[in-house]
């Protein structure tokens, strides 16, 4: 079994490293870079700091972000916070879902959403429809980049956004790649969207850390017999 991970970096590494642990063969090629933006942190205070990846955290402090009742989304976010001396105020959450349901007992008043520039904007549509005020902080855009994996073997693909998944679907129906080829992918929404691209054998993960997305391809060597 080989795996296209199309991850972005740093993740892609490690993410690779652990699948590559359980002897599962990984083309590690990446379809998005990220260029991080030079952006002066908002005006505070706020009841809740969502970063939504890893990206977030890094390019906040950057723009010398340094404290606040921070979630992170995601494990590898969690760690970049830790490792700046930035304990969670809440538990890591997998997806913006996760987000969702901690907060509907207690609804925040204001909220700060640090994300790069576009993106799913679900958690702010359900932050304002329960009356609080979201401001939103791009610290860093998506760019496309090209691999190559023409005459490569992928027996399954690892898409980590529905950003990097529409450069998935340009570059795997470019080359008349077949549709049934599991995709994995870290949430519902990106799902719904791997449907509409034509994928025909897509896979929810518990997330987009590695952990979630090593227990879904152990379950597909195993159902396919292929090592």
């Amino acid at each position: 079994m080989r795996v296209w991970l199309a991850r972005t970096e740093p993740g892609a590494t490690r993410q690779a490293a652990a699948i590559a642990a359980q002897r599962i063969g990984v083309l590690k090629a990446p379809v998005l870079g990220i260029e991080a933006l030079q952006t002066v942190p908002p005006e505070g205070p706020f009841d809740v700091v969502v970063f939504v990846s890893e990206h977030a955290v890094s390019c906040a402090a950057a723009n010398g972000w340094l404290c606040g009742p921070a979630m992170p989304i995601g494990t590898a976010a969690a760690r970049a916070l830790k490792t700046r001396g930035v304990e969670p105020s809440w538990p890591t959450q997998a997806s913006s879902q996760g987000v969702v349901d901690v907060l509907t007992p207690s609804p925040p008043g204001r909220a700060l959403v640090v994300k790069g520039v576009g993106g799913q904007t679900d958690l702010q549509d359900w932050l304002r429809s329960r009356a609080g005020t979201v401001v939103e902080w791009d610290v860093y855009r998506r760019v496309p980049l090209d691999p190559v994996i023409s005459g490569e073997r992928i027996d399954a693909i690892v898409a980590s956004s529905g950003d990097g998944l529409r450069v998935v679907e340009q570059l795997w129906f470019a080359e008349r790649r077949d549709a049934r080829v599991p995709l994995l992918v870290p949430s519902k929404r990106v799902a719904d969207l791997a449907w509409a691209m034509g994928f025909e054998r897509v896979v929810v993960t518990a997330g987009a850390g590695s952990a979630a997305v090593v227990d879904a391809l152990l379950e597909l060597r195993e159902g396919s017999g292929n090592g």
